[in-house]
């Protein structure tokens, strides 16, 4: 089944009422790779998100738009969950440790740090990368 972790959101409407929202979210599967994406979804007036099946009835697209618009502001607006795997698969290509579920990237002990390319710019960048987003 998996989880959901929401690292980012921003929301519409008013506590106490119900709020629509949308978030950057890492998906966690039982079994598998971690994935990142977006979603809308509604929280009810107590606080608690909707418990609808990967559905989110939104009013209308200006809603929509605005809460993206608020993400982006925001600054997390632009990241790209397929960007993020592409990263992770090149870092462990390279012989990295890549946990996305925990933001962590390096190197699997002292010796392969040692061994290791860590000074190539590219690694640093799509290290950032998963840290930043994650």
């Amino acid at each position: 089944m998996g989880r959901v972790q929401i690292v980012r959101e921003t929301r519409a409407g008013k506590p106490g009422d119900w709020e629509l929202c949308f978030q950057w979210c890492r998906y966690v599967p039982d079994a598998g790779d971690t994935e990142y994406g977006y979603r809308f979804i509604w929280r009810t007036p107590t606080g608690n998100y909707e418990a609808t099946r990967g559905q989110a009835l939104l009013p209308s697209i200006d809603e929509a738009k605005r809460l993206m618009d608020h993400a982006e502001a925001q600054g997390w607006g632009d990241r790209n969950g397929e960007a993020i795997t592409k990263a992770a698969e090149k870092l462990r290509q390279h012989g990295l440790v890549v946990d996305l579920a925990s933001g962590y990237v390096g190197w699997p002990s002292k010796e392969a740090a040692i061994s290791g390319n860590s000074t190539s710019q590219e690694m640093i960048d799509l290290s950032q990368l998963i840290q930043e987003w994650s």
